[in-house]
């Protein structure tokens, strides 16, 4: 575990450095730990809001040509390299970058991961107290019983034992403070609204409401709260799609086309209900094992998605759900005249392929 650490830690100095010191900077200026959690967290997700707009916007794009997509696995149903030549070819046509969606799920993993060990070890990424001081600190708390031997050991990791044993001991701030090992400004406040960012949630409901309720009932809250701001999250990427979610009939009358055989149009939406019930599972158990900051930052994290969401379905869903009805409406009118039959699976790929077309032509325009 400790050579996973080390390696973790070599790869990713200039990220703890950079994080550190900005998180550093907001603390020395605010004096208050949840409002720089807060503000680091909006700084973080209003830095990447461009690049998830457009993650978004190429998605809505590959819905547009879900209907020539499936037509060529139902071609070639044997061929999986030719499946992917084309699928890249028609992708290039329409300016769409098969790439693109994965790169903010990159960065957003390549960022967790830093925030996870600092909000673990305050002292030493944020405040900047030297690891020797703060094991000389820890040999303190551990004589006087505010410390166990486990705890001194994995100081390396997690130094928020350090921050409740000055806070409960007098001496041990006094004698830290004296041998030079730390200074009061660097005794980070871990309290905000009532709640402390250093604690951990305990995940055993009888402690909830037992004697230190005024303790765990907060955190547990945050908990919740949290959770219901991710699912408010969900709900408004599940409604941003290209063309509005298909009725009963519809799906019923899909299922039952010959075309359609072989073919897996709800694999997004599979993939995503995956995600729905995966994630949630992944949080909360993080959740539960970390200090209350890390909640912190996911809940206000989940709060700038909900507005990238939201600016998401607003400038593009929107659009894109009118030009679909335009065009769909044209589509049914040329078709009531046209008797002669058709494949279904033709006609929905020729429409799209109208959809498509008008909407570079918009952006050209743009």
């Amino acid at each position: 575990m400790t050579s996973f650490v080390t390696v973790q830690l070599g790869l990713l100095d200039p990220l703890y450095s950079l994080f550190g010191w900005v998180l550093g900077g907001l603390y020395s200026w605010l004096n208050n730990y949840g409002l720089v959690i807060i503000l680091f967290t909006v700084i973080i997700r209003a830095l990447l809001l461009p690049l998830g707009l457009r993650s978004q916007r190429g998605t809505l794009r590959q819905q547009t040509l879900q209907s020539e997509i499936n037509e060529i696995k139902r071609r070639y149903p044997d061929n999986a390299q030719k499946v992917q030549e084309l699928t890249q070819k028609l992708y290039k046509e329409n300016g769409i970058s098969m790439t693109s969606g994965c790169l903010p799920s990159i960065l957003q993993l390549a960022i967790i991961w830093p925030i996870i060990y600092i909000f673990r070890a305050p002292l030493r990424f944020i405040t900047n107290v030297p690891f020797y001081n703060v094991t000389k600190i820890g040999e303190v708390l551990e004589a006087q019983g505010l410390m166990t031997a486990a705890q001194v050991k994995n100081i390396a990791v997690m130094d928020i034992p350090i921050l409740n044993g000055l806070r409960d001991s007098g001496s041990a701030l006094q004698q830290s403070v004296q041998n030079g090992w730390i200074q009061l400004p660097q005794v980070i406040n871990t309290n905000f609204l009532g709640i402390d960012l250093g604690m951990t949630p305990s995940y055993k409901p009888w402690e909830w409401f037992g004697a230190d309720w005024r303790v765990q009932l907060p955190l547990v809250l945050l908990i919740l709260i949290t959770m219901i701001t991710y699912w408010l999250q969900m709900r408004v990427m599940r409604m941003s799609t290209a063309r509005p979610e298909k009725t009963k009939e519809e799906k019923a009358r899909e299922k039952a086309n010959p075309a359609k055989r072989g073919q897996n149009p709800d694999q997004a939406a599979g993939m995503m209900k995956t995600m729905n019930v995966f994630m949630p599972i992944v949080m909360l158990f993080t959740m539960f094992s970390m200090p209350s900051a890390m909640c912190l930052y996911w809940l206000f994290q989940n709060i700038m998605y909900l507005i990238q969401s939201l600016l998401g379905y607003k400038f593009y869903v929107t659009p894109l759900r009118l030009a679909y009805a335009e065009e769909q409406a044209t589509f049914d009118r040329s078709r009531r005249k046209d008797t002669s039959s058709s494949d279904e699976d033709e006609e929905e790929g020729g429409f799209f392929k109208k959809l498509v077309s008008k909407l570079k032509d918009r952006d050209n325009q743009g």
